[in-house]
């Protein structure tokens, strides 16, 4: 794999803690190790929320602060606001967190990884890269 950064989604986290395919594991475990996954606040929320016990809460939560952060800061507010009126102009309606999360990667110029038809919305009017699993 080369330097870029891949943000992960919380639809891909959700697969990879379920174990469902064995080469997505591995390829996010290769992302992480070499430094390539990243995460952000809203997904880091998304996934909290699923927790069903501290201890899985607190597992969860380490594991997260290990990533390298991209920060949800003003820019990328404004990129969402943006964002979210141009879409809207083209008839198109997406959840706000996805929304947030698109304009996460965009800001940072990573590539989203994620499962999520939104994203491919997304991707078809604005210049967001992404790669569905």
């Amino acid at each position: 794999m080369n330097s870029d950064k891949f943000l992960v989604d919380t639809t891909i986290w959700v697969k990879f803690f379920r174990g469902e395919d064995e080469r997505l594991k591995e390829r996010l475990s290769s992302l992480v190790l070499q430094n390539q996954a990243c995460i952000s606040e809203i997904i880091i929320m998304e996934i909290l929320r699923g927790a069903r016990s501290e201890k899985e809460y607190k597992m969860l939560y380490d594991d997260f602060m290990a990533l390298p952060l991209l920060s949800i800061n003003k820019n990328v507010w404004e990129l969402a606001w943006e964002m979210v009126y141009k879409l809207k102009k083209k008839g198109i309606t997406i959840p706000l967190a996805d929304v947030i999360i698109s304009s996460t990667a965009l800001y940072y110029n990573c590539t989203l990884i994620h499962s999520d038809k939104h994203f491919d919305l997304v991707s078809k009017y604005l210049k967001l890269r992404t790669i569905k699993v």
